[in-house]
């Protein structure tokens, strides 16, 4: 897509090299510079839609499925283990706004070879978990959220894929609660999105800046809820 802008500047004023008639009116330049923009308008109004829809397509089909499984009854922990696009939907979460972006330092006591690199007694190691989660030799168009990506061809989740965002952690280190953490949490969900439909304040789509130790935004994303039985 060629920028209008860049076809604007084909289009000289002539008053530009007259200022002293600029006061002539120049309706035909205006005129055009008033298309391209409408036309500009239009295809970022479009955009955003696209996405707004993409977002609200993600909770229906979630909705779905839990209307699917729990009818009118309420979510319960029994529930998820048939309902494996809510799970997928939490991972996805998870990989793209990890709690904790960058693991603290480790000091390494002994002289360690972990995933061919020779590690020195003596170093200290801190670990990009946002840079592996976003690294596209490990997943497809990392910087979409696709909760579908955690599910196989059968829309089936592997609980294996618990440790694949290294959000709990890995190894002798891994979170003694991930399992409980992950069934409170994806209850919640279910009950939220069973209960409300959700979008975003127009405008929200771009705030999405991150800062500090921890994944909190720059600027707080705002819902807007409306109860479905309404």
């Amino acid at each position: 897509m060629i920028d209008p802008v860049e076809i604007a500047l084909e289009y000289v004023d002539w008053r530009d090299f007259f200022p002293h008639l600029r006061w002539i009116p120049q309706r035909n330049f205006e005129r055009k510079i008033e298309k391209m923009y409408s036309r500009r308008l239009a295809v970022m109004k479009a955009l955003i839609k696209e996405q707004s829809e993409r977002a609200a397509s993600g909770e229906e089909s979630l909705y779905e499925e839990i209307q699917s499984i729990c009818g009118s009854d309420k979510i319960t922990e029994e529930n998820l283990c048939r309902l494996p696009l809510l799970d997928a939907v939490f991972h996805e979460t998870l990989r793209t706004h990890i709690p904790l972006p960058i693991v603290p330092l480790r000091y390494v006591h002994e002289d360690t070879e972990l995933g061919g690199y020779y590690v020195p007694a003596g170093s200290e190691i801190a670990i990009n978990l946002y840079g592996c989660n976003m690294d596209e030799n490990r997943w497809e168009k990392p910087e979409e959220w696709n909760p579908e990506r955690f599910l196989d061809d059968k829309k089936k989740y592997a609980p294996s894929d618990l440790y694949k965002t290294m959000a709990f952690g890995a190894g002798k280190r891994l979170c003694p609660g991930a399992l409980q953490a992950t069934l409170i949490v994806c209850t919640t969900i279910g009950r939220l999105v069973q209960e409300f439909e959700w979008r975003l304040e127009d405008g929200e789509e771009e705030d999405v800046d991150i800062v500090g130790i921890i994944n909190q935004k720059l600027h707080p994303m705002h819902a807007v809820i409306r109860p479905r039985n309404l």
